[in-house]
């Protein structure tokens, strides 16, 4: 999906968190966020999945950046609904 470039980047120490990278697709884990959180929780948790990076620095993100991260993840999982649409049907992706 890509790379969020943070406006507020984050410093722990000596190392400087300047930007968030996406993978391309989600998986079963990511949706886990959805069981067992409330809704901001399971956003982090999300996000937190599906860049590869600790839950606690996604909380650290400032607003702007959060909500960007978030609008990355919601596009996402919008992209899986989108590829359910075409699956209904008979055998759905098996050829006859």
């Amino acid at each position: 999906m890509g790379t969020l470039t943070l406006k507020h980047p984050l410093t722990f120490g000596k190392k400087t968190i300047s930007s968030l990278t996406f993978r391309d697709y989600t998986t079963a884990g990511d949706y886990l966020s959805f069981d067992q959180r409330g809704g901001v929780a399971q956003r982090i948790a999300l996000i937190a999945s599906l860049t590869g990076t600790d839950e606690s620095l996604i909380r650290q993100l400032r607003g702007p950046d959060y909500r960007a991260a978030e609008k990355i993840a919601d596009e996402l999982i919008e992209a899986d609904e989108e590829g359910d649409e075409g699956d209904e049907g008979e055998d759905a992706g098996q050829k006859k």
